[in-house]
């Protein structure tokens, strides 16, 4: 599973020079006879925009530019290995898909830049997390929402102290292979004592392991802002709070060996923890906006919002959930939005635009169901 920064946000929001944008959002079955519905569901959604597309462009360019999505719609494998929600943007230039774990609306739009509103929940604190667990034996990366998490692959960060300290002499009672790729240092044999056990290994090792975990997540956690739960054991989660390069990793945390945890009782341990910050964190941004009121920092007019994030003067933008603007569109067989042409969606393009200017200046938003601004689809703190 790819997961999404606001990095990425950033980079798919700036549209190229006349271009076509396509996005693709709905959600999705990870297991069960709702896969097959899936399939069925995105077939009718890259019918709808084929048939918007015609009206505008050449037989040529739309395959081009669908071709992606085609290749999804006929790939059954790939189906069986989704998650809660799916996001396809496609630009001439090039193209996106994430698997999220968090629900999307069935939509798609068609314009002249990308639509990245429903993904702007997995970014704004609302109920999205990480989770670190901790053992000599796996690292594991989890990306959670308010019902599940699920494993983030890691490429170029060790995920066993075993596969990643080479001891510097290879002892009599020793055998060796090659050690499981564990990133850009792999390939190397490492020994093995045969009564060898974690718990014999130098605690300078299990420093220097933890040291290269961090410094590993600190390429794939670029741009991530959500709270983190470490999980382990507590001399493990102390020595990994020391060496620690993730600014929003909690201070409480799971003491548990996690070797033995399914993601289920994982979640389960974990969410207590990020339920509890994420409340305290709402309470006193909406507190503050409370009490900026008649000052000339807050705001909940749509088009002050628009223009001061364009401008940089955003500093905490809230956004009306349950639901958000996007999801609000009518959940129809293939529900296309051609964007500047429906009235009826010229708001939520508005607030896309807020949001994303938002984030790309360092602000921050949260989805709140809780009513700061009675009557708006927005508020904001402003930074003056």
């Amino acid at each position: 599973m790819e997961l999404l920064t606001s990095n990425d946000i950033a980079a798919l929001a700036e549209p190229g020079q006349d271009q076509t944008h396509v996005c693709l959002f709905m959600p999705t079955h990870r297991f069960g006879r709702g896969v097959e519905v899936d399939q069925v569901r995105f077939k009718n959604l890259v019918s709808g925009v084929e048939a918007t597309l015609e009206k505008t462009m050449k037989r040529p360019e739309i395959d081009a530019l669908l071709a992606p999505a085609r290749e999804l719609r006929d790939d059954a494998m790939e189906w069986q290995y989704m998650s809660d929600g799916l996001a396809m943007l496609l630009g001439k230039d090039s193209h996106r898909t994430f698997r999220v774990a968090a629900p999307m609306p069935t939509l798609a739009t068609v314009g002249d830049k990308p639509v990245l509103g429903p993904m702007l929940r997995l970014l704004s604190g609302d109920g999205n997390f990480l989770v670190l667990a901790l053992s000599q034996r796996e690292i594991r990366l989890m990306e959670g929402s308010r019902n599940t998490v699920e494993d983030v692959q890691l490429t170029d960060v060790p995920t066993s102290l075993k596969d990643s300290i080479t001891p510097k002499e290879a002892r009599s009672d020793t055998m060796s292979r090659p050690a499981a790729k564990a990133g850009r240092g792999a390939g190397a044999a490492v020994f093995y004592g045969h009564g060898a056990g974690d718990q014999h290994l130098k605690s300078l090792e299990v420093e220097q392991f933890l040291r290269n975990v961090s410094n590993g997540l600190k390429e794939v956690l670029s741009g991530q802002t959500v709270p983190m739960v470490l999980v382990g054991l507590d001399h493990l989660v102390s020595a990994y709070r020391e060496v620690n390069n993730y600014p929003n990793v909690i201070d409480g945390s799971v003491d548990r060996n996690p070797d033995q945890l399914s993601a289920e009782e994982l979640h389960k341990l974990a969410w207590p923890l990020i339920e509890s910050r994420l409340r305290a964190d709402r309470a006193k941004v909406i507190d503050r906006f409370k009490e900026l009121n008649g000052t000339g920092r807050v705001s909940s007019d749509l088009a002050t919002i628009v223009q001061a994030a364009a401008e940089g003067r955003v500093e905490t933008l809230f956004v009306k959930a349950d639901p958000w603007c996007w999801e609000r569109v009518a959940d129809e067989d293939a529900p296309v939005v051609q964007l500047g042409a429906d009235e009826r969606f010229a708001d939520c393009e508005l607030v896309d635009a807020a949001a994303v200017a938002t984030l790309n200046t360092s602000g921050r938003v949260f989805a709140t169901s809780e009513t700061v601004a009675p009557g708006s689809e927005v508020a904001a703190i402003l930074r003056y």
